[in-house]
């Protein structure tokens, strides 16, 4: 006989008690579907809290980063163009205006660089990172040096410096910048396709889980089918 068939269904003339085993054989495989379907559900809620918690910390850690670059590529632009001399050139009250505007764009650069290196989680990236500090420094004491042209009449000189150093060091600090975003992206996107590989193996996984009673009532009916036809092939023998 079909172990499976006799499993699930009573046999001819059978008595109550074969019954009353029958029910509770399948009392017992509802409540395995119940606790089946339970522990699923507990299972993609658990997989499902761990990616959305993997993404969160991906994006908290590259988009402030990412932002706070473009932070500090805006504050460049305008420290270095705060030098122009075409700005200085004007009345003294504008002159003044403009130099203090320097001063105040050149402290805000040097400001914002720093609190960046500290807090923008570059540690992953020493050499980016150190890179990016040299280049900074090295703008820094630039502009610094023109500005104090500048502050003592001396335009023509500053603006000489200007082109011949700062806007060297400028392109520098802009280029290493650009290379620090670029790395951030790179490390950002590998670490979302390693996620996004994970989570198709966690979804193979549930999806594995949650289909075994069409796996257990598929085999059930080839095992039966395979019976059938033994016995018919019995039968004609």
């Amino acid at each position: 006989l079909n172990p499976y068939t006799y499993f699930l269904m009573p046999q001819p003339g059978s008595n109550p008690n074969a019954q009353a085993s029958t029910l509770r054989n399948l009392k017992v495989l509802v409540v395995l579907l119940v606790f089946s379907n339970i522990f699923v559900g507990a299972l993609s809620v658990y997989l499902l809290r761990a990616v959305d918690k993997r993404y969160s910390e991906l994006v908290g850690q590259a988009v402030p980063a990412l932002n706070d670059l473009r932070e500090l590529m805006t504050d460049t632009v305008t420290a270095m163009r705060s030098t122009n001399p075409s700005l200085l050139a004007g009345p003294e009250s504008i002159r003044s205006a403009n130099l203090k505007a320097m001063q105040a764009a050149l402290a805000t650069e040097e400001q914002f660089l720093a609190g960046f290196l500290k807090t923008s989680g570059l540690n992953d990236e020493p050499q980016n990172r150190a890179a990016l500090k040299m280049a900074g420094d090295e703008f820094s004491t630039a502009a610094t040096e023109v500005a104090q042209l500048y502050f003592a009449g001396k335009t023509a000189e500053a603006a000489r410096m200007r082109e011949e150093k700062l806007r060297p060091v400028f392109d520098r600090y802009f280029a290493a910048m650009g290379k620090t975003a670029d790395a951030v992206e790179t490390v950002s996107l590998g670490v979302s396709n390693d996620y996004t590989t994970r989570t198709n193996s966690f979804s193979t996984i549930v999806l594995g889980v949650a289909s075994w009673p069409v796996i257990l009532l598929f085999g059930l009916l080839l095992l039966t089918a395979v019976f059938v036809i033994a016995m018919m092939i019995a039968f004609r023998g």
